[in-house]
C-alpha cells in the first residue's frame, strides 16, 4: 500500500514509524518546511493531558499514551542513535494564596479520583524537595506520572526509524483528483500531483485547510505559544533544577529536561499565523516563573522560541477517516498536547489505514465530531 503522510510533525512521523515498522507500507512524506519545524521541535516536551480541555474520554486515553512513550524510549535510540531524553521526575504545583492552594488542591482531588499517585505537601516539605522554591510558596501537589521529552529529537527519531520513505519538500495546496469517496492525488506547490492509496493529513495548525480541500469544517485554529530557555552549567551541583514546577496561582511553568535546556513558559496567544518571537514573552513568563524560584532571571535566559499550537474548537483532537471519504485520514487538533499523544495518534492511524479498526476507543477523539459542507 502507498501512503501519503502530509507533515512532518511528531504526528506524521509517528505515522510513517508504526506504519513502516508494523506494517508493509511504502511511505512518501511531504513537508514544506522541515521535520519538526512546527510545534512538535518547539515544545516544552512535557508529557501531559492536563494542559489542555481535561475531557474525561480524552484523559483516558493517556495511559496508552504513556504506555508508547516508554516503549518507544527503549526502542528508538537503540534503532536510530538518537537520545530523546525521555525522564520522569517530580513535578511540583505551587501555591502562593487561596486560589493557588484551591487549584492545586482540587488537580489532586481529580488525579486521586483517577487512581493516580498525587500527595500534599506543605511549604517546608515543598523546598525541603527542592531547595529552588522560594519562601512564598505555602504548599504543593507532587506527583510522578509526567514524563519529559526533547520533542524535536523525538520527531526526528520516529522519522529516521521508519527507514526507507520518499520525503517531498513541498507544500500541499489541494485536492488533484478524487472519485467515489477516494481521493487519486494531492496537488503540491510545486505545480505536480502526489499519487497514493490513501493519504493522511497531519498538518497542525493548518488543518482547516484539509476541510476546505475536503469539503467540511474542520475548527482547528492556530494559538502562539512562546517558550524561554535556560542553559546550565553542567559542571555545578545545582545545574538544573531537580524536578518541574508550575505556578498555580497566576500560571507558567518550569520544565528541566535531560538532554536540552531548561524551559520556562508559557504563553497562548491569539494573533493568527504570526509566530514572530517577541517581548511579551517576557513580560508574561518571568514574573510568573520567578515567584516560583528566585533563581530564574531574566540574565539567564540563553533563547526564546515561538510556535503555532492547532487548537481544536472543543478542546479535542480530530482523529479517523476524513467525513465523506474511504481514503482520507485526519489526525488534527491536538493543541497543546501532539508529542504526549503523537505516537498514539500516529499509531491509531497507521491501523485504521492498514486494517480499517483499531485497538483503541476513539470516541472523545472520533471524527464523526466533523459535520460535511
Amino acid at each position: 500500500m502507498r501512503v501519503a503522510i502530509i507533515g512532518a510533525g511528531v504526528i506524521g512521523c509517528a505515522t510513517a514509524y508504526y506504519l513502516t515498522r508494523t506494517r508493509s507500507c511504502e511511505i512518501t512524506v511531504v513537508e514544506a518546511e522541515g521535520v519538526g519545524s512546527g510545534a512538535s521541535g518547539y515544545s516544552a516536551g512535557i508529557l501531559t493531558p492536563y494542559s489542555g480541555s481535561n475531557d474525561a474520554g480524552l484523559l483516558a486515553l493517556s495511559p496508552r499514551a504513556l504506555e508508547l512513550h516508554a516503549e518507544l524510549a527503549e526502542s528508538l535510540p537503540e534503532l536510530t542513535g538518537i537520545d530523546h531524553g525521555y525522564d520522569l521526575r517530580p513535578f511540583l504545583r505551587c501555591a502562593f494564596g487561596d486560589g493557588g492552594l484551591a487549584n492545586a488542591q482540587s488537580f489532586m482531588s481529580d488525579r486521586r479520583s483517577d487512581g493516580v499517585d498525587a500527595d500534599w505537601l506543605d511549604g517546608e516539605e515543598t523546598r525541603k524537595l527542592c531547595d529552588w522554591i522560594d519562601d512564598d510558596v505555602i504548599g504543593s501537589c507532587v506527583t510522578e506520572i509526567e514524563p519529559t521529552v526533547d520533542s524535536a529529537l523525538l520527531t526526528r527519531s520516529l522519522l529516521k526509524a521508519s527507514g526507507q520513505f520518499d520525503m517531498v519538500k513541498a507544500r500541499v495546496v489541494g485536492i488533484g483528483a478524487s472519485k467515489d469517496g477516494l481521493v487519486a492525488s494531492v496537488s503540491l506547490s510545486d505545480g505536480s500531483q502526489l499519487g497514493a492509496d490513501a493519504f493522511v493529513f497531519a498538518i497542525g495548525p493548518w488543518s482547516a485547510s484539509v476541510g476546505d480541500w475536503l469539503g467540511f469544517d474542520l475548527p482547528v485554529v492556530p494559538q502562539k505559544g512562546q517558550l524561554l530557555h535556560i542553559d546550565h552549567d553542567e559542571s555545578t551541583a545545582d545545574a538544573q533544577p531537580p524536578v518541574s514546577m508550575q505556578n498555580m496561582d497566576d500560571g507558567g511553568v518550569i520544565v528541566p529536561r535531560r538532554v536540552s535546556s531548561t524551559v520556562l513558559g508559557a504563553t497562548r496567544e491569539s494573533h493568527g499565523f504570526d509566530r514572530t518571537p517577541t517581548d511579551f514573552a517576557y513580560e508574561y513568563i518571568l514574573p510568573r516563573v520567578s515567584r516560583i524560584s528566585s533563581r530564574i532571571a531574566s540574565d539567564a535566559v540563553s533563547r526564546q522560541t515561538s510556535c503555532l499550537r492547532p487548537m481544536p474548537a472543543d478542546g479535542k483532537p480530530y482523529v479517523g477517516l476524513a467525513p465523506g471519504w474511504d481514503n482520507a485520514y485526519v489526525a488534527a487538533g491536538h493543541w497543546s498536547e501532539g508529542v504526549h499523544f503523537g505516537p498514539l495518534t500516529g499509531k491509531i492511524i497507521s491501523d485504521l489505514v492498514t486494517d480499517g479498526v483499531c485497538d483503541v476507543d476513539v470516541t472523545a477523539i472520533s471524527t464523526d465530531r466533523l459535520v460535511q459542507s
